[in-house]
């Protein structure tokens, strides 16, 4: 026995589970009984031994394989709205950064100061807002004495713009449209001097198109409306502008 002791008898049957036997002294005695699990051995009378040992490992390797897997287990789960809602697809605008982005171009226009250069960020989605801001100098003919200092002919733009549709926009801006072309000149001394400078908001439509993923053109067109100028009579105070001028803007960009 496992517990050291040991015992005569008859055996009588062997079960898988079982030893069933009379004890030796006792022929006709009542039926016994013990677990083959507490059984190391039977040795019998013509000397053969009968272990147990293997018996009972193969009976635990028995049990073990009809203990179920966790592989056989079915597992439920139960999505969230959020993760059942259909995943948005992106358009190819939308993934060649065309709705968000920031840009430096160089043209000529309200835009531009003049010839010059331009700032720009885009955010939003196919509608989208955005800003931009231009230095540049105006065009004039340097052989007008006066007009030809970096001062007089410095120009600076603002403006916001929306975009109705992917490229297409409406722009405000707010600066310098232009020089009045009926400029005046007036006597100090013996120098004449030139200022005709036109300050006030523009309304222009247009397009930022970009091809690819980074080049872009820009081209837009509309009216200007300058508030106030330098010109005057000679010696008086600015006079106010009531006329409208056109407002354009052309130039390449690149998109960063």
């Amino acid at each position: 026995m496992k517990d050291g002791s040991e015992y005569k008898a008859k055996v009588e049957e062997i079960t898988p589970d079982l030893i069933k036997f009379k004890k030796f002294d006792q022929p006709d005695g009542p039926l016994r009984t013990v677990r083959v699990q507490d059984v190391i051995s039977i040795r019998y009378q013509d000397g053969t031994e009968e272990v147990f040992t293997k018996t009972i490992e193969d009976k635990k390797v028995v049990e073990t394989e009809k203990e179920p897997k966790a592989d056989n287990f079915v597992y439920s789960y139960e999505a969230t709205e959020e993760e059942t809602k259909p995943e948005k697809t992106k358009t190819k605008f939308e993934l060649n950064g065309h709705d968000k982005y920031v840009c430096l171009g160089a043209g000529f226009g309200n835009s531009y100061g003049g010839a010059g250069t331009r700032f720009q960020f885009r955010t939003g989605g196919i509608v989208g807002f955005g800003l931009h801001t231009g230095l540049g100098l105006y065009p004039r003919p340097f052989f007008n004495e006066g007009t030809g200092s970096f001062q007089r002919r410095l120009q600076f733009d603002f403006g916001v713009k929306l975009f109705c549709y992917k490229w297409i926009y409406i722009d405000l801006q707010l600066g310098m449209v232009g020089r009045d072309d009926d400029y005046y000149l007036y006597e100090t001394g013996d120098r004449n001097y030139f200022s005709d400078v036109l300050f006030g908001p523009a309304l222009l439509a247009g397009c930022d198109y970009i091809f690819g993923k980074h080049l872009g053109v820009n081209v837009g067109a509309g009216v200007s409306f300058p508030i106030t100028d330098v010109s005057g009579n000679p010696g008086g105070p600015p006079e106010t502008k009531s006329n409208t001028y056109p407002a354009i803007d052309a130039g390449v960009f690149y998109k960063f």
